[in-house]
C-alpha cells in the first residue's frame, strides 16, 4: 500500500473508533515491556493504542496496571436479547472472515501469520524465502505475502509448531479471537455499526496465532462465562456457564490484559463474572504473580473440561469430537473461527470448512 492509501486507511479506523470516543491524547507505547513503575493512566496508554499504525496495534496492549483500571471504567454490559443466528451469526454480524480492512492487499490472517509465526516462508520454492523473495508468489488473497510455512510457538499450550500451508495442514495453526465475536456480539456488538464489528473481527489487538485445537476448545467463551443457546429454542443466555483460559499459566497475565484492551477499545461493557475472574488474575500479575487460578478454581475447571459441555458444544458429544479438527457450522462455513454456533444453538453440526485456511 502506498503512503496516502496508508493514510486514509487508517483515517478511516480512527474516524469509526472516535465516533465511540476511543481516541484521545498523544501516543504512548504500552506494550508488553513498559515497566509497572511508570504508572502510566489507562487513557494515557488507550491513546496510544489508536494512535498506532493498524498492523502495530498487538504491540499496544495495556499494561497490568492499566488494565485493572480500564476493566473498571467498562460500560455497563449490554447483553443480546436474541442469539447471534438471528442477524446471519459470524458473517451476518461480523462480515467475511479475514477481510482486509487496512487495504494493503493482503487477507488478515496471512498477516497474523506472518506476526506470530518465526521462519515463516514467503514462496514456496525450496529453503524458507523472505517476504521480498516471495513477492508476487502468493495465494490470490494475499499475492506478495501468503505464509507457506513456518513455526509457531503456541501462547497457550506452550508447545512448538510446525505450519504448512494446505488443505489438510493449514487447521494446525488458527487465528485466534482473544474476545471471541459471538461473545463480542452477546455483550454489546449487536448495537455497533456495521464497520465496527468488522473492524474488532480483524484487528490485530483482538487476534492470536494459536494451536487449532486451542481454539476449538475455547470456542465463544470469555474468561468465566459463555454464550449458550438459542433464541430458537428458547434457551439463549449471553452469559451460560464455563470460563476458559489458556493451558499455559505463563501466558495467563498477557492473556488478560489483551482481553481487556479490547474491551476498553471498543467501550463493550462485560459480565460481572467475567470482570471478576479479569481482576483477580490482573491483581495478581500487578504484584509479580502469574494470575494462575486458585485451587478450588482449577479443580472446578477440570470438572468442566471433562465434562459433557464445553463452551457452547452440544450436550453428550464425545470429547474427541468437540476437539477434532473441524469446525462448527453456521448455515455457511466462515472457515476459520471456532465460535459459530448452529442458528439452533443447541445442535452442533461439524463439518469441514467450505472454504480452506489455506
Amino acid at each position: 500500500m502506498n503512503a496516502s492509501g496508508r493514510l486514509l486507511a487508517r483515517l478511516t479506523v480512527l474516524g469509526v473508533l472516535g465516533a465511540f470516543g476511543m481516541t484521545a491524547g498523544l501516543p504512548v507505547h504500552a506494550d508488553d515491556a513498559s515497566p509497572e513503575s511508570s504508572q502510566k493512566s489507562a487513557a494515557t496508554e488507550l491513546a496510544a493504542l489508536h494512535e498506532a499504525p493498524w498492523d502495530r496495534r498487538g504491540d499496544f496492549i495495556l499494561s497490568a496496571s492499566a488494565s485493572l483500571e480500564a476493566l473498571a471504567e467498562l460500560p455497563d454490559d449490554a447483553p443480546a436479547a436474541r442469539s447471534w443466528a438471528e442477524g446471519g451469526s459470524r458473517t451476518g454480524w461480523f462480515g467475511e472472515a479475514w477481510t482486509d480492512v487496512d487495504g494493503d492487499g493482503c487477507d488478515t490472517r496471512n498477516e497474523i501469520l506472518a506476526r506470530d509465526l518465526t521462519d515463516a516462508d514467503f514462496s514456496r520454492a525450496d529453503g524458507v524465502q523472505s517476504r521480498e523473495e516471495g513477492r508476487g508468489r502468493g495465494a490470490g488473497v494475499c499475492p506478495d505475502a501468503t505464509v507457506w510455512a513456518g513455526v509457531l510457538q503456541d501462547p497457550y499450550t506452550g508447545r512448538r509448531i510446525t505450519f504448512t500451508r494446505g488443505q489438510e495442514t493449514s487447521a494446525t495453526v488458527q487465528i485466534d479471537h482473544v474476545v471471541p465475536l459471538n461473545y463480542l456480539y452477546a455483550h454489546g456488538a449487536w448495537q455497533w455499526d456495521e464497520r465496527t464489528r468488522l473492524l474488532v473481527a480483524n484487528d490485530p489487538l483482538n487476534l492470536v496465532a494459536v494451536e487449532g485445537e486451542a481454539n476449538q476448545t475455547k470456542g465463544a467463551c470469555g474468561p468465566a462465562s459463555c454464550p449458550v443457546g438459542s433464541t430458537e429454542t428458547s434457551s439463549w443466555r449471553p452469559t451460560g456457564p464455563g470460563g476458559w483460559w489458556p493451558a499455559n499459566t505463563s501466558y495467563r497475565c498477557t492473556y488478560a490484559r489483551r482481553f481487556v484492551s479490547v474491551a476498553a477499545a471498543y467501550r463493550l461493557g462485560l459480565p460481572q463474572a467475567d470482570k471478576a475472574a479479569l481482576s483477580t488474575t490482573l491483581s495478581s500479575c500487578l504484584t509479580g504473580g502469574d494470575g494462575t487460578a486458585s485451587l478450588p478454581e482449577r479443580a472446578a475447571r477440570t470438572a468442566k473440561e471433562v465434562g459433557s459441555v464445553v463452551c457452547g458444544a452440544a450436550p453428550g458429544m464425545p470429547r474427541w469430537q468437540r476437539l477434532a479438527p473441524w469446525f462448527w457450522a453456521a448455515g455457511s462455513s466462515f472457515g476459520a473461527d471456532a465460535e459459530g454456533a448452529h442458528p439452533r444453538g443447541d445442535v452442533a453440526v461439524l463439518r469441514p470448512a467450505a472454504e480452506p485456511l489455506a
